[in-house]
């Protein structure tokens, strides 16, 4: 076998590294709720402008909006480093919705690659 064919120790799939994987795609998936859920702000906007022009009422609206957001960023501030085992999102009290990498340990959050050596 070419020796660019033949498996190595990162191409390997370890039930450590399945695990590893399985937990930086569920990052990856809380990020990307509530980046959606953020986007939405202006489709949400514009649905409670037309309600007000209309004399509805927009309370239901705006719980379930509140309730969703709330949801998704709480999803998004318990997920925890599978490197160093620290919410991977929060270093203090803020959550930080643009990087892509754990606040802690710099553990990137592509299911891709390999989980570190100890």
């Amino acid at each position: 076998m070419p020796k660019s064919q033949q498996p190595n120790e990162k191409t390997l799939k370890t039930p450590d590294a399945v695990k590893f994987g399985k937990d930086l795609r569920g990052i990856v998936r809380a990020r990307t709720r509530l980046a959606v859920c953020f986007w939405t702000l202006p489709v949400y906007v514009v649905s409670i402008w037309m309600l007000l022009n209309n004399g509805h009422s927009i309370d239901s609206m705006m719980w379930i909006y509140m309730a969703v957001y709330a949801g998704f960023a709480i999803d998004m501030s318990m997920k925890n480093c599978p490197n160093c085992r620290k919410q991977f999102y929060v270093k203090s009290i803020f959550l930080n919705l643009l990087t892509k990498q754990c606040v802690h340990c710099e553990q990137t959050s592509s299911p891709t690659e390999s989980p570190p050596k100890d």
